[in-house]
Order: structure tokens, then sequence, then C-alpha cells
């Protein structure tokens, strides 16, 4: 069985490469930068250089593979055009499936979508059958490319769409800031309301796609992935600190000024407004619950998370401090102290902030 991964360069894509590698199988990988994609091949997975929408890379991609993982994407960056993300998500998506349609030997074909098709689901979970409310244009393209799949299988294609919730761990620094904002005991809940989140350990995320790749009953269905619980804001702000040695967060900010700050920085410059504390997408984020049923993976695949919040936060906390992402310790006089650690997470930023290739 060779494999060919889309997104391999990406936190997700990483991880999946080097599960499937280390369980022996033959791993193809599809990615705009030979550099990125470097530590991979040292690893034992074959290149295909191209992206998403190059005709080419998918036809050599594609040969001899009987399982493709297409989890190619761009995470949603305030004031990025439209455009890139119906390029990435609908028109890559589009080729790659008339690519699959061709190819005679393909087996399983695990689209990664995104729970944020459902945009906002207060307090109580929703399951797969939840109707869609994306709020930006990540998740309305993502919607997008998660119906092509749909149609594709409702006509016998063997797709299975999975929709992962809030992933983090060793690796990611897409919640980097965040972890930073509580080790400097710069963040506070905005507004007095409980808001849930629904987290999952990256190691979890790989091993739940792995399930869909092989389980014979995963073909045909959707699927929440997340953890075994869900948390509050709160709650994982206070296991964070706890982990890195402060106190928990404190106080709260009023919901009128936190809107008022965001509808400031909304008008800033997309650059700028990249690197700002607080966008109304980010407000967003800090002041809706976003909770999924995750019963049905657990009844057809026999899936649940093994990895409590308490441990997955030690495993990313010691990960950020090892790289030089976070302080290794904390002076009660003179604060953050560790050489060096700023401007790595600035570079390393940079670098990635956006796609996963």
């Amino acid at each position: 069985m060779r494999v060919l991964i889309t997104g391999a360069t990406g936190f997700l894509g990483r991880h999946l490469t080097q599960r499937l590698l280390a369980d022996g199988l033959p791993v193809r990988v599809l990615a705009r930068s030979p550099a990125k994609a470097e530590p991979l091949i040292a690893q034992g997975a074959e290149l295909v250089t191209g992206d998403i929408t190059d005709d080419t890379a998918l036809r050599r991609g594609l040969a001899d593979v009987t399982v493709v993982y297409h989890l190619a994407g761009r995470l949603f960056i305030p004031g990025e055009p439209a455009a890139t993300y119906y390029r990435t998500h609908v028109t890559g998506t589009r080729l790659l499936l008339a690519r699959c349609h061709q190819h005679t030997g393909l087996v399983r074909f695990i689209y990664c979508s995104t729970t944020g098709v459902l945009g906002v689901t207060g307090d109580y979970p929703a399951d797969e059958t939840a109707p869609y409310r994306p709020t930006n244009i990540y998740e309305q393209t993502k919607l997008e490319a998660e119906l092509l799949v749909r149609e594709a299988s409702q006509g016998g294609f063997p797709a299975v769409i999975v929709r992962p919730g809030l992933v983090y761990g060793p690796g990611d620094l897409h919640l980097l800031g965040f972890f930073q904002a509580i080790q400097r005991r710069l963040f506070r809940p905005i507004g007095h309301q409980p808001v849930w989140l629904h987290p999952i350990y990256i190691d979890d995320m790989t091993a739940a796609l792995v399930h869909c790749g092989r389980h014979p009953r995963a073909v045909g269905e959707c699927l929440h992935i997340a953890g075994r619980q869900p948390v509050t804001l709160a709650a994982l702000a206070a296991t964070i600190a706890s982990t890195l040695g402060v106190a928990p967060p404190r106080g709260w900010i009023p919901l009128p000024v936190a809107w008022a700050l965001a509808t400031i920085t909304d008008l800033l410059p997309g650059g700028v407004r990249q690197h700002a504390p607080l966008t109304r997408s980010r407000l967003d984020f800090l002041t809706h619950s976003r909770v999924y049923d995750v019963t049905k993976a657990q009844r057809l695949l026999g899936f649940v998370a093994a990895t409590d919040l308490a441990e997955g936060i030690a495993r990313t906390v010691a990960w950020y401090r090892a790289e030089g992402y976070l302080p290794k310790y904390r002076n009660r006089s003179f604060g953050l102290l560790s050489t060096g650690w700023k401007e790595r997470v600035a570079v390393e930023s940079k670098r990635q902030r956006g796609v996963e290739e």
C-alpha cells in the first residue's frame, strides 16, 4: 500500500507522514518546497515537488498510490485575499478528485476538512448532521471543498471526511502566541460567559487519521475527531499556566472594550493586522463556544483520544522550551530569561504563517 499525502510539510501532515513511515508504509509527499520536505525525505518519504493545483505533479504523485490523505490547506490570516483560499481549497480539491477518479488503483481518499464548517456551536456538542455555518473565508472554502468530496462519495468514490477539533502539540506554532501570552501573564478572558473549546493532541489526531485510512467502516462517512471532553477557555489557560509555573490568568476584559479594540485593529493594513493581539476573527474565537459530539468515531472506528489535557499540554510546553520557543525558566525579579527565544519565535512565525503545504 503506497500513500500520497498532500500538505505533508504542515503541522498535521508532518506528524502523519512520520507515523506512516514508522509503520513501514511507503509514503509519497506532495510539497511546494523541497527544503521544507527535506526532514521527511531523510526519514524515507518520496517527494513530488508541486502545488495542489499542479496537474502534472498530481499525476506523478498518484502513480501506484492506493490511499490519499488530502491535508493541503491555507490557515486563516486576516486580510488574505479570498482567491488565495479558493485556489488552494476548492480548485485544488476539485483537480485532485478529478485525477483520483482516473486512477483505478485507489481504495481510500481521506479529506481533512474542519469543524469550522459548523461555525459557532454554542455549549451543546454538535454532531456531524449539524447545519453549516462558516464564519470566515477559510471555513467557507473548506466547506465548498468538503461538498465536492461528499458529491464524489455519493457516486461511489471511497472517501472519508474528517473534521478535526483544535489540534495542538509539539510542532504547532498556531497556538504559540496563546502560550506566550500566558507565560508573560498578559492573557485575560473576554467577558463573563464561559467559552468552550474542544482540543485534541496531535498524536491522537494522527491515530484517528490512520484509523480512517484503514477501517472498512470509515468509507463514506463524515467524522468529528476531538478530545474526550471539551474544556473551557479559562480551564485551558489555567492548565497551561500550571505547566509553565506561572499564576493562572485573573480578571477579565469587558466585551465592549475588546470589540472596540478589534474593530480598530481590523482597519489596519493586512500585513500589520496579522500580528495584532486582537482582531475580530480572534475575538470571535475567544468569545464563542465550539464543541463537538465525537461518539460517531468511537462507535464506528473504536477511536477514543488517549491523551488527557494535562499530559498533552505538558508535552507541548516541553517541546516549545526545548526548541527555544518559550523561555526555560522564570526569574521573579527580572521576568522571562532565555537566550534567543524571542528571535526564534519571530523567524519561525514568519516562515510558517498561513500555509500548510
